[in-house]
């Protein structure tokens, strides 16, 4: 038989290939042979396949239904498992096909094997919620279907409460026999697992809602408090609290009730009474407040008062944009009870809420203005009762000064004597307040005397820049502009910074906005100032330019002549004279003298030209782009000059050569060796001609070296001018073009003495006239060459480290610290060079500052930050049977805006997180403003399964990592560890 030998590797590839048909074809006969024979496993093997494409087309779920209604059946379980796996697949999109096999799926609600029977749930589940069939036939369905409530496995019962709840949310007059449900649902409450007793919870909360009337429901659930065990009490609270925070006012008469139950002293079950109060104070806050007020005034349980008193600080913390006047009512009540819970909650509560109570404080302040003398007096008594209460020095000094200055003014003697009281009641709790007050003031008093000193700045200002500009003095001008004006912006920011860092800011509110609108007038005439100078400076600067272009155009003639006399030089050359003739009468040409004559001015004007050139470069080295046309046009006609110098001092080199071979081959007796003329030949000739030649290259070379040298004065001066006007690179390029000049100069000069002479061997070897000539400008020569080059190298290595610890200091006033990866990017050097520079200012105490973890960082930066509080972290945890809902607020209480905060969650491994409902693992705030909170939630739910495997010991610890930014880019972190109470 064909099907006996089939390979399921070849309906595999079908599948992978895409052909679904054909596969299951194959498929579909071999479970008509294997469904009657004893071979489960082949048939077994068939049916994973047919699972993984049963939906694929109407034409296979169709076979598919065919043929495994009758393997739902099979006494094999994993045959029974599998076959109803395959027609959940086809109920979730063609439930229609399920028709016929419904009684057949329906029998599989009570197989004995729990896997079957969860899976028969969700089938009948999904059928129930998306056919439309017999309404008898349907309610009939239901009835079996939610009597599974009563299963031994919990997630049959679970995936039934799911199911339920979207049956009713989707139709609720499908429900009609709501009591046996109601039962149900009730025992269900009981349950050993926290998702099937949560899950029933939530039904409950659906079918209170749809079925029984709001009194009726909060009766059941009254009933269950009293009667069961916590772990059911648990989940009754939270219907309790989702129920009641509804616009509805049968939840009023059970407040009470529900309150009562603090009594008990089970923390797990006080929270969620807090819980469940917190959630009916949303709509029904006067009545849960009344009513905690009046268990508090009736109590006499310390235990009972305590837990009273935790619960009205959780409604005043969510109620806190309208809780104040309660509170300040409360503490007027003739209960002592009532008395000391306010006062605890509102010490606790300004802890966290600071500036939402000051704020409230100077509405009470403002009604010390009333008409009425009852209202005033009873303000003052309050302002007492806040003083004492609060105990803070604070908020003792700022009411001290704000009564003083009403007793100046109140005439009603009775008001009089209540504010006298009270600040003798004050100074009895503050024995030196009056000092405190005193120093206040004459702080007060410095910031007005400064801010009368900014008003000053902007004149002061802008004639300290027209005096610069009358003199003509422009870099001046241009340098002392940024530095003046950085300068003053940095001392506003400073004094804003101390004004608003100042603790008693509410004694000073017209102080603080008199400066606000003075540092914006100042800025702004700081700014028009800035931006007229500038332009001045602008157009001079222009003006300079166009000078400078007239100083290069006279430059470009003298090139356009110096190539002029270089062509008509260049046709008179030696070139064209033989030098070959070895007759010493060759000598006496007149004519050669004078071409001598003209290489010598050539060589002089090309000389003085480029040293003219090269000054002009280095001292206008930040207008660079305006010399390129010069500089193309010089460099093509010095390069052909110098081509044609270099021949012609070969062939001179050649001449002197002959010259000497000439004169040694001549014997000269002692009596005629001081006879001025030999054969014709004149020494004037041979010295002036080639020697002279000579002596002119090394005496331009030295008369270079002289200008040079010179310059390093002017050098310095430009450098610093270019370094405090913050052009670095100009800066930087105006070391290298020097050290390049200077190099290039030399190297220039020396190829040109070499050749003619051999310069290497001018000392070592014997000594003729001609060399004993030379050398005392060759030794002169080498003297000042060696002298320029060193005073090049100690005049760049001086200049690089000027340079390097402006730009060092100037970074780091942007960026503090800063890495050395970005310094390496910024100086061009790499981070061991950096290194070396900063450990040798450091050490001759230039740079304030220190390397940390690979950084440099100014400790006097840090020296100018006050000591500022860090991130303040309040936190709000709810269980309710597997899942966790933690909420966080952060507050910043410092004076400096937080920035990129990065929030992290640590959790155990057997919790999970629930993106869908809060906020992800990890996330990130751009800024956290002073006196600000930022709120957000988490909802974990716990994995009981991997639970129970772990280790009894596990810590049930939850881990919160913030790491974020404080002022002048400090990286700061916040770790917390928050603890749950897991069952």
């Amino acid at each position: 038989m064909r099907i006996v030998n089939l390979d399921l590797k070849d309906i595999e590839t079908f599948i992978i290939q895409g052909k679904y048909n054909k596969a299951a074809d194959e498929i579909f006969e071999a479970v008509e042979i294997y469904s009657s024979t004893d071979d489960k496993e082949i048939l077994l093997n068939c049916l994973n396949l047919l699972n993984l494409i049963c939906d694929k087309s109407p034409r296979i779920s169709l076979q598919a239904v065919k043929h495994t209604s009758s393997l739902i059946n099979d006494q094999d379980s994993w045959i029974r498992l599998i076959s109803l796996e395959i027609l959940y697949q086809i109920a979730k999109y063609r439930p229609n096909l399920l028709i016929e096999p419904l009684n057949d799926i329906r029998s599989r609600l009570y197989d004995n094997d729990p896997p079957v029977r969860r899976l028969a749930v969700k089938i009948i589940g999904t059928l129930i919620l998306s056919l439309h069939i017999d309404w008898e036939i349907l309610q009939s369905i239901i009835n079996e279907y939610t009597e599974k409530l009563m299963d031994n496995d919990w997630k049959v019962k679970l995936s039934v409460i799911n199911t339920t709840q979207d049956i009713i949310n989707q139709d609720y007059t499908r429900i009609k026999e709501i009591e046996p449900l109601l039962s149900m649902v009730i025992i269900n409450l009981r349950d050993k697992d926290d998702d099937v007793a949560r899950a029933s919870a939530e039904l409950l909360r659906i079918l209170g809602n749809y079925f029984l009337s709001k009194e009726k429901i909060f009766y059941i659930l009254l009933n269950l408090l009293y009667n069961e065990k916590p772990r059911v009490q648990e989940l009754v609270f939270w219907l309790f609290g989702e129920i009641g925070k509804e616009k509805s006012s049968e939840i009023i008469p059970f407040i009470p009730k529900i309150i009562n139950f603090l009594r008990n002293k089970s923390f797990r079950i006080q929270v969620k009474i807090i819980d469940a109060l917190i959630n009916i104070a949303e709509n029904n806050f006067d009545q849960t407040w009344a009513n905690l007020i009046n268990s508090i005034t009736e109590s006499s349980d310390n235990s009972f008062k305590n837990a009273l008193g935790n619960a009205l600080y959780q409604v005043a913390q969510n109620n806190i944009d309208y809780i104040f006047p309660n509170l300040f009512e409360e503490l007027e009540n003739p209960s002592e009870n009532v008395r000391k819970i306010i006062a605890l909650v509102f010490r606790r509560l300004f802890d966290e809420y600071q500036i939402e109570i000051e704020n409230e404080i100077s509405r009470i302040i403002y009604k010390l203005e009333s008409k009425y003398w009852r209202e005033r007096r009873k303000t003052i008594q309050l302002l007492q009762n806040i003083c004492l209460i609060l105990e803070s020095r604070k908020i003792a000094l700022w009411i001290t000064i704000e009564l003083s200055n009403k007793l100046e003014d109140e005439n009603d003697l009775d008001v009089r004597k209540e504010i006298i009281y009270t600040l003798d009641k004050i100074n009895d709790q503050y024995p030196h307040i009056d000092e405190y007050i005193k120093k206040i003031n004459d702080k007060l008093s410095t910031f007005q005397e400064r801010i009368i000193e900014f008003q000053k700045v902007p004149v002061d200002f802008r004639k300290k820049l027209n005096s610069y500009i009358k003199n003509f003095k422009f870099n001046t001008t241009e340098i002392q502009l940024n530095q003046m004006y950085d300068r003053i912006i940095k001392d506003i920011q400073e004094f804003h910074n101390e004004i608003n860092r100042f603790e008693y800011k509410r004694l000073a509110y017209d102080l603080l906005e008199e400066w606000e609108e003075t540092k914006i007038q100042i800025i702004d005439e700081l700014s028009i100032i800035k931006g007229f100078i500038t332009d001045i400076c602008e157009e001079k600067k222009q003006e300079y330019k166009s000078d400078l272009q007239a100083k290069i155009n006279i430059l470009i003639d003298r090139i356009d002549i110096l190539k002029a006399q270089f062509d008509y030089i260049k046709n008179k050359s030696l070139e064209n004279t033989s030098i070959e003739n070895e007759e010493i009468v060759w000598y006496s040409e007149p004519t050669i003298h004078e071409k001598f004559n003209y290489i010598s001015l050539l060589r002089r004007n090309l000389f003085k030209l480029d040293v003219d050139i090269r000054e002009m470069l280095i001292n206008n080295v930040e207008f660079d782009d305006i010399f390129k046309d010069l500089l193309s046009r010089w460099v093509a006609v010095k390069i052909e000059i110098q081509i044609f110098l270099n021949n012609l001092d070969r062939k001179i080199k050649d001449m002197k050569q002959k010259i000497i071979d000439d004169l040694s081959s001549v014997e000269i007796p002692a009596e005629i060796s001081n006879i001025s003329e030999l054969d014709g030949l004149s020494e004037e000739l041979t010295y002036q001609i080639v020697q002279g030649h000579i002596h002119s290259i090394i005496s331009y070379g030295i008369e270079g070296i002289k200008k040079f040298n010179q310059n390093f004065n002017k050098l310095e001066s430009k450098l610093d001018l270019l370094i405090n006007k913050g052009g670095f690179e100009e800066a930087k390029k105006l070391i290298d073009m020097n050290n390049s000049q200077i190099k290039s100069f030399i190297e220039d000069t020396e190829n040109q003495v070499e050749n003619i002479i051999e310069k290497e061997e001018i000392f070592k070897r014997e000594k003729n006239g001609f060399e004993l000539y030379i050398q005392p400008f060759m030794e002169k020569w080498n003297n000042s060459k060696e002298l320029l080059i060193h005073k090049s190298k100690k005049f760049m290595e001086k200049s690089k480290e000027k340079l390097y610890f402006h730009q060092l200091k100037h970074y780091l006033k942007i960026m503090n610290p800063i890495e050395f990866d970005l310094l390496s990017n910024y100086l061009g050097l790499n981070k061991e060079q950096i290194k070396e520079y900063v450990l040798k200012f450091i050490s001759k105490n230039r740079l304030d500052a220190k390397i940390v973890n690979n950084s440099l960082y100014s400790p006097k930066i840090q020296s100018e930050i006050t000591d500022f509080k860090e991130l303040n972290l309040f936190k709000r945890i709810k269980t309710m049977g597997n899942q966790i809902e933690i909420g966080l607020r952060l507050n910043n209480p410092s004076n400096y805006d937080f920035k990129d905060l990065q929030i992290t969650l640590r959790i155990p491994e057997y919790m999970e997180i629930l993106k869908e409902s809060g906020f992800p693992k990890y996330f990130q705030i751009d800024e956290l403003k002073t006196g600000t909170n930022f709120k957000f939630r988490y909802f974990l739910r716990i994995d009981k399964e991997i639970k129970s495997h772990l280790a009894s010991n596990t810590h049930d610890e939850i881990g919160l990592m913030i790491h974020y930014k404080g002022p002048f880019e400090l990286q700061k972190r916040l770790s917390k560890k928050i603890d749950i109470l897991l069952s």
